[in-house]
Protein backbone atom coordinates (compact mmCIF):
# COMPACT_ATOMS: atom_id res chain seq x y z
CA UNK A 1 0.00 0.00 0.00
CA UNK A 2 1.11 3.60 -0.52
CA UNK A 3 3.06 5.34 2.22
CA UNK A 4 3.02 9.06 2.96
CA UNK A 5 5.94 11.19 4.09
CA UNK A 6 5.78 14.93 4.51
CA UNK A 7 2.76 15.22 2.23
CA UNK A 8 4.08 12.84 -0.43
CA UNK A 9 2.45 9.55 -1.22
CA UNK A 10 4.99 6.91 -2.24
CA UNK A 11 3.78 4.08 -4.47
CA UNK A 12 5.67 0.78 -4.73
CA UNK A 13 6.91 0.32 -8.31
CA UNK A 14 9.06 -2.78 -7.91
CA UNK A 15 11.10 -5.06 -5.65
CA UNK A 16 14.86 -5.53 -5.63
CA UNK A 17 15.42 -9.26 -6.02
CA UNK A 18 19.22 -9.44 -6.02
CA UNK A 19 22.49 -8.23 -7.45
CA UNK A 20 23.49 -8.27 -11.12
CA UNK A 21 27.20 -8.59 -11.85
CA UNK A 22 30.03 -7.35 -9.68
CA UNK A 23 29.76 -3.58 -10.16
CA UNK A 24 26.84 -2.81 -7.85
CA UNK A 25 23.86 -3.21 -10.16
CA UNK A 26 20.60 -4.40 -8.61
CA UNK A 27 17.95 -6.55 -10.28
CA UNK A 28 14.54 -4.89 -9.98
CA UNK A 29 11.33 -6.82 -10.54
CA UNK A 30 9.33 -3.91 -12.00
CA UNK A 31 5.58 -4.00 -11.35
CA UNK A 32 4.77 -2.79 -14.88
CA UNK A 33 5.10 -4.44 -18.26
CA UNK A 34 6.83 -1.42 -19.83
CA UNK A 35 9.83 -2.39 -21.94
CA UNK A 36 11.92 0.58 -20.76
CA UNK A 37 12.47 1.75 -17.17
CA UNK A 38 10.98 5.28 -17.07
CA UNK A 39 12.44 6.65 -13.81
CA UNK A 40 15.69 8.54 -13.26
CA UNK A 41 15.37 8.10 -9.50
CA UNK A 42 13.83 5.54 -7.16
CA UNK A 43 13.15 5.75 -3.45
CA UNK A 44 14.00 3.10 -0.87
CA UNK A 45 12.43 3.03 2.57
CA UNK A 46 14.98 3.36 5.36
CA UNK A 47 14.68 1.57 8.71
CA UNK A 48 13.62 4.92 10.20
CA UNK A 49 10.56 4.92 7.93
CA UNK A 50 11.79 7.76 5.73
CA UNK A 51 12.34 7.44 1.99
CA UNK A 52 15.76 8.02 0.45
CA UNK A 53 16.02 8.84 -3.23
CA UNK A 54 18.76 7.23 -5.31
CA UNK A 55 19.54 8.33 -8.84
CA UNK A 56 19.37 5.66 -11.52
CA UNK A 57 22.41 6.21 -13.72
CA UNK A 58 21.77 3.22 -15.99
CA UNK A 59 19.06 0.65 -16.63
CA UNK A 60 19.33 -2.53 -18.63
CA UNK A 61 16.25 -4.62 -19.48
CA UNK A 62 16.77 -8.30 -18.73
CA UNK A 63 14.32 -11.19 -18.94
CA UNK A 64 11.46 -10.08 -16.66
CA UNK A 65 13.57 -7.59 -14.66
CA UNK A 66 15.74 -4.50 -15.00
CA UNK A 67 19.37 -4.24 -13.94
CA UNK A 68 19.77 -0.78 -12.41
CA UNK A 69 22.89 1.13 -11.46
CA UNK A 70 21.98 3.19 -8.37
CA UNK A 71 23.80 6.15 -6.89
CA UNK A 72 26.00 5.08 -3.97
CA UNK A 73 25.81 1.34 -4.69
CA UNK A 74 29.32 0.44 -5.81
CA UNK A 75 29.83 -3.28 -5.15
CA UNK A 76 27.96 -6.55 -5.48
CA UNK A 77 27.82 -6.69 -1.67
CA UNK A 78 26.17 -3.24 -1.59
CA UNK A 79 23.63 -4.40 -4.18
CA UNK A 80 22.92 -7.67 -2.33
CA UNK A 81 22.22 -5.73 0.87
CA UNK A 82 19.19 -4.19 -0.86
CA UNK A 83 17.63 -7.56 -1.78
CA UNK A 84 13.98 -7.70 -0.77
CA UNK A 85 13.48 -3.94 -0.53
CA UNK A 86 10.59 -2.33 -2.34
CA UNK A 87 11.36 0.54 -4.73
CA UNK A 88 8.96 3.49 -4.50
CA UNK A 89 8.16 6.58 -6.52
CA UNK A 90 6.13 9.66 -5.47
CA UNK A 91 2.63 9.50 -6.91
CA UNK A 92 2.61 13.24 -7.56
CA UNK A 93 5.53 12.73 -9.98
CA UNK A 94 3.77 10.06 -12.07
CA UNK A 95 2.93 11.12 -15.62
CA UNK A 96 -0.51 12.71 -15.76
CA UNK A 97 -3.12 10.21 -16.92
CA UNK A 98 -5.44 11.16 -19.77
CA UNK A 99 -9.12 11.67 -18.97
CA UNK A 100 -9.99 8.05 -19.88
CA UNK A 101 -6.88 6.51 -18.28
CA UNK A 102 -6.39 5.43 -14.68
CA UNK A 103 -3.58 4.20 -12.51
CA UNK A 104 -4.40 0.88 -10.87
CA UNK A 105 -3.50 2.33 -7.49
CA UNK A 106 -6.38 4.80 -7.91
CA UNK A 107 -8.87 2.05 -8.73
CA UNK A 108 -7.97 -0.46 -6.01
CA UNK A 109 -10.18 0.06 -2.96
CA UNK A 110 -12.73 2.07 -4.93
CA UNK A 111 -16.43 1.55 -4.10
CA UNK A 112 -18.39 -0.26 -6.83
CA UNK A 113 -22.10 0.27 -7.42
CA UNK A 114 -24.52 -1.49 -9.72
CA UNK A 115 -27.79 0.48 -9.76
CA UNK A 116 -30.13 -2.45 -8.98
CA UNK A 117 -28.05 -3.89 -6.09
CA UNK A 118 -28.42 -2.69 -2.53
CA UNK A 119 -24.93 -3.78 -1.48
CA UNK A 120 -21.72 -2.04 -2.40
CA UNK A 121 -18.61 -3.72 -3.72
CA UNK A 122 -14.90 -2.89 -3.64
CA UNK A 123 -12.23 -3.19 -6.29
CA UNK A 124 -9.79 -5.72 -4.84
CA UNK A 125 -7.29 -5.76 -7.66
CA UNK A 126 -6.63 -5.43 -11.37
CA UNK A 127 -5.47 -8.25 -13.62
CA UNK A 128 -3.35 -7.36 -16.65
CA UNK A 129 -4.40 -9.57 -19.55
CA UNK A 130 -2.47 -8.11 -22.45
CA UNK A 131 -5.70 -6.73 -23.89
CA UNK A 132 -8.37 -5.23 -21.68
CA UNK A 133 -7.45 -5.21 -17.99
CA UNK A 134 -9.89 -6.99 -15.68
CA UNK A 135 -11.19 -5.69 -12.34
CA UNK A 136 -11.47 -8.04 -9.36
CA UNK A 137 -14.59 -6.81 -7.57
CA UNK A 138 -15.61 -8.17 -4.16
CA UNK A 139 -19.21 -7.98 -2.95
CA UNK A 140 -20.49 -9.53 0.29
CA UNK A 141 -21.86 -12.59 -1.49
CA UNK A 142 -19.03 -13.23 -3.97
CA UNK A 143 -16.33 -11.88 -6.26
CA UNK A 144 -16.69 -10.91 -9.91
CA UNK A 145 -14.19 -10.39 -12.71
CA UNK A 146 -15.30 -7.50 -14.93
CA UNK A 147 -13.38 -6.05 -17.90
CA UNK A 148 -12.18 -2.49 -17.39
CA UNK A 149 -14.20 -1.23 -20.33
CA UNK A 150 -16.90 1.35 -20.83
CA UNK A 151 -18.97 -1.47 -22.36
CA UNK A 152 -19.56 -2.53 -18.72
CA UNK A 153 -18.80 0.65 -16.76
CA UNK A 154 -21.11 3.65 -16.64
CA UNK A 155 -18.82 6.04 -14.77
CA UNK A 156 -15.55 6.24 -12.83
CA UNK A 157 -15.11 9.07 -10.32
CA UNK A 158 -11.58 9.41 -8.96
CA UNK A 159 -12.65 12.26 -6.70
CA UNK A 160 -15.57 10.26 -5.28
CA UNK A 161 -13.57 6.98 -5.25
CA UNK A 162 -16.57 5.36 -6.95
CA UNK A 163 -17.12 3.18 -10.01
CA UNK A 164 -20.67 2.68 -11.32
CA UNK A 165 -21.34 -0.43 -13.40
CA UNK A 166 -23.94 -0.53 -16.15
CA UNK A 167 -27.17 -2.27 -15.21
CA UNK A 168 -26.93 -6.03 -15.73
CA UNK A 169 -23.12 -6.22 -15.71
CA UNK A 170 -22.90 -8.45 -12.63
CA UNK A 171 -25.68 -10.72 -13.89
CA UNK A 172 -23.79 -11.14 -17.16
CA UNK A 173 -20.56 -12.07 -15.31
CA UNK A 174 -22.33 -14.30 -12.75
CA UNK A 175 -20.41 -17.47 -13.63
CA UNK A 176 -20.58 -20.30 -11.07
Amino acid sequence: MPREEKGKEFIPIGRIIGAHGVHGRVKLLYFSKLKAFPYSKIYLKETTGTYRGRKVSASLPLKGVFALKLEGIMTRTDAQSLTGKLAYYPKEDFAKAESDEFYWIDLIGMTVIEPSRSQLGRIKGVIETGGTDVLEIAFEDREYLVPLSYNWIENISLEGKRLVLKEGTLEFFNVH
